[in-house]
């Protein structure tokens, strides 16, 4: 069933479609360079150095203490998580399964950080409205204590990417932001 998302003032927002990984993947790139250019001074990290010859290196490095870090930005509520999980969608967000077995392989001990800007805050569908309240800010949460928040929260799985064979993740995580493993930090 198709739904309609709005901005605080109202107006319509559409999104490009939410299954074209390679588009997404293109934009991160900017997001990450958006967000260094915003918030790396007062945050103290940079574009980690590796990116520039492997794509998939973590997105982040912390300049003082030399901890590489993960972005995870979130514009859009997951508008559905009160019914499905009883949790306000003004604080969910979300981290991919497949995310976690990376990090569990790969980066133990590299930091997560999400950049949460509510762009749209309503939700529209056959006559239900769900409203969350706008949201700015920076959390941070290192991997060991995310993955031991995981193992209490719920996981789901998208319907729409059942037989997905772009990449795109096919499960994730619903968090709750207010959670004390993460730290707001702006």
């Amino acid at each position: 069933m198709a739904y309609t998302l709005y901005d605080q003032n109202g107006l319509e927002i559409t999104h490009h479609d939410l299954q074209d990984k390679t588009k997404w993947c293109k934009d991160g790139e900017k997001v990450e360079q958006s967000f260094v250019r915003i918030h790396g001074e007062a945050l103290g990290i940079l574009i980690n150095p590796e990116k520039e010859n492997n794509a998939y290196a973590p997105d982040l490095l912390h300049v003082m203490d030399n901890i590489r870090g993960d972005l995870k930005t979130q514009n859009t509520p997951f508008f559905q998580a009160q019914r499905l999980f009883g949790i306000d969608p003004t604080f969910v967000v979300v981290f991919n399964l497949k995310d976690r077995t990376r990090y569990q392989n790969l980066y133990p001990d590299i930091d997560i950080y999400y950049w949460v800007d509510w762009i749209a805050v309503k939700f529209m569908m056959g006559g239900r409205e769900i409203v969350a309240q706008p949201l700015y800010g920076v959390w941070k949460t290192s991997f060991k204590e995310l993955d031991n928040y995981l193992e209490t929260c719920p996981l789901h799985e998208y319907q729409q990417r059942r037989y997905d064979n772009k990449g795109n993740a096919k499960s994730s995580f619903v968090l709750d932001i207010r959670n004390p493993c993460f730290n707001r930090l702006i």
